[in-house]
């Protein structure tokens, strides 16, 4: 026998009027395309952090510079993504606190983190490949400072003014 009690799902639908329920259906549909479009920017930003660290290892510095660009623009755009998802967060969390959890919404939360933990352990390789990098080039540098070919000068530059010659006899 079942109790119409606060818990009960069919008790809680049957007193949401229909205006509430098509409320919680949009609020539901539009946390669920934010979070999937959250999931398709991070497997994107993953995609750019693989060639990025093709770059590290064998490209020129133009190629790695691009990519840096690009890395921080999807950067921006999933924290700024991430920004409207928090308050829809709550808004999804007060609408389904009848115990509806929704359509997928766990198991794309659940992804979400961790492709985000994916994210930041790829960032933090490519950050220690990034540095080994740049000792590299900074020791080219020294190298190329300390050539001592580079210091000597020549025998022309010694004497800068004018030389007059006798040539009358």
């Amino acid at each position: 026998m079942a109790v119409n009690t606060p818990l009960n799902p069919s008790f809680a639908a049957a007193r949401l009027s229909e205006s509430e329920i098509r409320n919680r259906v949009s609020v539901l549909k539009r946390f669920k395309e934010l979070l999937i479009e959250q999931r398709q920017r991070l497997h994107s930003y993953i995609g750019i952090l693989d060639r990025q660290k093709d770059v590290i290892e064998k490209g020129s510095t133009e190629d790695l510079l691009a990519h840096v660009e690009l890395e921080e623009k999807v950067v921006a755009g999933i924290i700024s993504l991430q920004k409207s998802i928090e308050p829809m967060r709550s808004v999804y969390e007060l609408a389904v606190s009848d115990g509806d959890t929704g359509s997928g919404i766990p198991e794309l939360n659940l992804t979400l983190e961790k492709l985000k933990n994916e994210a930041a352990r790829r960032a933090e390789n490519n950050k220690a490949l990034l540095q080994k990098r740049m000792v590299l080039v900074r020791n080219e540098l020294k190298n190329l400072r300390s050539n001592p070919y580079a210091k000597r000068k020549s025998i022309y530059t010694d004497n800068q003014s004018a030389t007059l010659f006798d040539i009358s006899g």
